[in-house]
């Protein structure tokens, strides 16, 4: 049988989602609590796998077990064995057929950054004293929408060939003294959002005087700006069809 989660976790002290051999990750706590609660070995497999010290909000997950459990007391007994930076939640069972990864429809991701100095933030957002013209930011994110090659945007590392994504949303939004960038697509190619972040905080310091859209049409990384830091970026959230996947049951 195959169950379905959504996990929140704080990625300040992880290595990363995936497992590794020399740095703590998320999903070998996971594992590792899903092994202890139901006294067998559990495989996770996540949606995503984000980078050290990048944060997830709704990040999806499933494992296989052929064990009959009562899914709220597991939920209630992972969550007790898991530390306090990662949390799961609803959790219920789906069709041998759906997958956290390839089932998933399209990601959102959400960047922070603060115009002044927010201790209870400092962990989650990205601090930028300097002048940055916003208008013109948020003018040049409108050139991410739509299919593009990103491959500007791929940093060295990346397991995949294909840079191209689709993008159905790209917003900036001003709350209180943060910034928060917005950005769905099908898919992300590794540490695009954070390099797509820096580029335009750079165009919107002057640093870059190329459009977005000249950016990307490059397809050269040396085009890029400064790829932004990981505390301010969270997986907000990830989006399957509602056939395989419907949790407002």
């Amino acid at each position: 049988m195959r169950y379905f989660f959504r996990v929140e976790y704080d990625g300040t002290s992880f290595g990363g989602w995936q497992r590794q051999p020399n740095a703590v990750s998320i999903q070998e706590k996971l594992e590792h609590a899903f092994g202890v609660a139901l006294r067998t070995k559990i495989d996770i497999t996540g949606a995503g796998r984000t980078d050290a010290g990048v944060h997830g909000r709704a990040q999806g997950a499933h494992f296989d077990c052929d064990q009959e459990f009562n899914l709220p007391r597991l939920e209630l007994s992972v969550n007790a064995i898991l530390p306090h930076e990662i949390s799961i939640y609803n959790l219920c069972p789906v069709d041998n057929v759906f997958h956290a990864r390839f089932s998933a429809v399209a990601r959102r991701y959400k960047y922070t950054m603060c115009l002044r100095k927010m201790p209870l933030l400092y962990k989650h957002v990205w601090k930028i004293f300097t002048h940055v013209d916003w208008d013109l930011v948020m003018q040049n994110a409108t050139h991410l929408l739509g299919r593009h090659d990103f491959e500007t945007f791929c940093a060295s590392g990346a397991t995949s060939d294909n840079t191209i994504c689709t993008v159905t949303g790209a917003s900036l939004d001003r709350i209180n003294d943060c910034i928060v960038f917005t950005i769905e697509a099908d898919r992300f190619i590794y540490k695009m959002v954070r390099s797509v972040v820096g580029t335009l905080i750079d165009i919107g310091r002057g640093k870059i005087s190329q459009s977005m859209a000249e950016v990307i049409e490059s397809r050269d990384r040396f085009r890029a700006g400064s790829t932004a830091p990981a505390c301010g970026l969270v997986l907000d959230y990830v989006r399957y069809p509602v056939e395989l996947l419907d949790e407002s049951k």
